[in-house]
């Protein structure tokens, strides 16, 4: 948000706080502030910040539940109770993977703010709630008032689809919407501030301050702060001391391990967690935009009230390779081209177009002209990637380790490669800086014991959390069982990790690994053929109390889900009804957690 944007209405500063933030931040580049940002998320990870758990009963006041994927939902959560909390309101703010959701009939006042994730599913600590609305002991709520905001990108076809689900759900037991489903897509600014500005005017009269209770805020089990650490909260450095392939030369997909050297005294990170990684623009394809506009990368432009050379706004502020159904509509008007226009007012055609071009394939295509300051009007802002981070810190304090898949693919025969993937894998030099930040994923943990057993169940690049999962247990002398069981295209190209998986098998860690490359044999078998063929031995770990954890493409996440649903049948000789319960239950208990992205 840019500070012109900042008000009392839209942030929780009062008038002399904002001027005096305005006034200590202008004339600041762009990376001055991100260091700003930074040093102050440091300060908050240091100090105590208060943070979310479940209270033993519900408030009789404002309650406030957030669904993240990523953590930008819960940001708006996290500020929105603090703009509350200035007016001397003090709501109950709960992550939805907190919530008891029978706590629901209890509610007066509700304030839901869920991302879509997936093919327009809620995000994994919603799922509860989700089922539960939509379950047979769904309780009716005429005494609940209620507003939901939803976060997405109109660029996916379900775009916002899990809080119209919400919506329309609750409208159906009976609840009282107190104003009308707001949507925020990719740049969700400005619609976060209105909507926050309408449910701080309509709450100011409905909640008794008195009433509301206050309840200290904590992440995950390990009590550390939800909000400190987040990408959100600014970046930090790393510099890139090591980068190898971990495919072979003659792979379809190209995967590389990269190790960072970090400060661990200023970024701390927990296994489950991703790491935001803010990343350059290829000069190459800078150049290549400027010349087809015909424009001067020295020409002057302001972005977020900051005055910088438009060669910089374009290589390090402004997202050149995810290519936006609304940037195309825009471009559509701007060059006058009917082909375009045409396209634009089909959705799926638009989306199908998008999502298979960058920005400088659209200027190609369909030509036209624009001055600097509207081009970096047009673009979306560049937002950092989050990748699992495949280390422990427990083992190795000072590094984080990733697993990058490098994007690539071809436009009219010209080779294009993923932002971010393409600076990691190609062009970060090793000791240069670069930017990152931790989201936290509170819904992918380990269990406090450490005798409990784990199944884990990753696909490609999913088996990154599983590397920082194993290395944290041998660091902590942990004693319960692991199974691996992982799946890719070829076992001699695409077994990643393979040397980390035998030396915890060696050493006793790792008791059973089960592999599915699906391109070794005739037919294609995947990671849910290898749970059915198992599942006399799924189902005994899981009597014997094992955690279940699955990582990888949200399609794989829901064929292994349905393969678990039929070895808990099967096995237990009961229905799929009933089986989905027992899944439920694992869920609810900590023991069935999921990554899909």
């Amino acid at each position: 948000m840019a500070l012109s944007q900042l008000t009392p209405l839209t942030s929780p500063l009062d008038e002399r706080q904002l001027t005096a933030l305005q006034t200590a931040l202008t004339g600041l580049s762009p990376l001055q502030i991100a260091w700003v940002s930074g040093y102050l998320a440091g300060r908050g990870a240091v100090e105590s910040i208060p943070a979310s758990v479940q209270a033993s009963a519900p408030a009789s006041g404002l309650t406030i539940l957030y669904g993240s994927q990523t953590g930008n939902t819960r940001g708006v959560a996290e500020s929105l109770a603090a703009r509350l909390h200035g007016r001397g309101i003090e709501p109950r703010l709960l992550s939805l993977g907190d919530y008891k959701s029978r706590d629901i009939a209890s509610e007066r006042l509700l304030l839901l703010l869920v991302s879509t994730h997936g093919e327009g599913e809620p995000p994994e600590s919603a799922q509860d709630l989700f089922k539960y609305l939509h379950g047979k002991r769904a309780p009716r709520l005429e005494s609940l008032r209620y507003a939901v905001l939803g976060l997405g990108d109109s660029s996916y076809a379900q775009f916002c689809q899990a809080a119209r689900a919400f919506d329309v759900r609750l409208r159906e037991l009976g609840a009282h919407p107190l104003l009308d489903l707001q949507c925020g897509d990719v740049d969700y600014r400005e619609t976060v501030a209105d909507w926050s500005g309408r449910v701080l005017e309509l709450t100011a009269g409905l909640v008794e301050s008195h009433r509301a209770k206050v309840i200290p805020i904590h992440g995950g089990k390990g009590g550390e702060p939800v909000a400190a650490k987040s990408a959100a909260s600014g970046p930090l450095v790393a510099e890139l001391i090591e980068r190898r392939r971990l495919t072979t030369a003659d792979a379809v997909g190209e995967v590389h391990h990269l190790v960072l050297a970090i400060d661990p005294e200023r970024l701390r990170f927990t296994p489950g967690d991703a790491l935001g990684v803010w990343f350059r623009n290829d000069p190459v394809l800078v150049d290549a935009i400027l010349t087809r506009l015909q424009l001067d990368g020295d020409s002057p432009v302001t972005l977020e009230n900051c005055d910088l050379a438009l060669r910089e706004a374009l290589s390090e502020h402004l997202d050149l390779t995810q290519l936006h159904p609304n940037v195309v509509k825009a471009w559509a008007e701007r060059s006058g081209s009917d082909a375009l226009a045409d396209l634009s007012a089909d959705g799926a055609r638009l989306r199908d177009y998008a999502g298979s071009r960058q920005f400088v394939d659209l200027i190609t295509e369909h030509p036209g002209r624009l001055e600097p300051s509207a081009l970096v009007g047009l673009l979306q802002p560049l937002r950092p990637r989050l990748y699992s981070i495949a280390s422990s810190q427990t083992e190795i304090p000072d590094e984080v380790h990733l697993t990058v898949s490098l994007l690539r693919y071809a436009v009219d025969g010209r080779e294009r490669l993923g932002g971010a993937s393409g600076f990691l894998a190609r062009r970060l030099r090793e000791d240069e800086p670069i930017q990152i930040a931790i989201t936290e994923n509170p819904g992918f943990r380990l269990p406090a014991d450490d005798d409990t057993p784990l199944i884990l169940i990753g696909a490609g690049t999913g088996i990154a959390p599983f590397r920082a999962f194993l290395q944290e247990r041998a660091a902590r002398g942990a004693r319960g069982r692991h199974w691996l069981i992982f799946g890719n295209r070829h076992y001699r190209r695409d077994f990643l990790y393979q040397l980390d998986w035998q030396a915890h098998r060696k050493a006793g860690r790792l008791e059973q690994v089960s592999v599915a490359f699906s391109r070794d044999q005739g037919d294609k078998r995947y990671v849910q053929h290898r749970l059915r063929e198992q599942g006399r031995d799924l189902h005994a770990w899981l009597q014997d109390g094992a955690h279940l954890y699955v990582c990888g493409a949200t399609a794989m996440g829901r064929a292994v889900h349905e393969a678990l649903l039929d070895v808990i049948a099967h096995e237990r000789g009961i229905d799929h009804e009933s089986a989905d319960d027992t899944l439920n239950t694992l869920r609810q208990d900590g023991r069935y957690q999921r990554d899909l992205y």
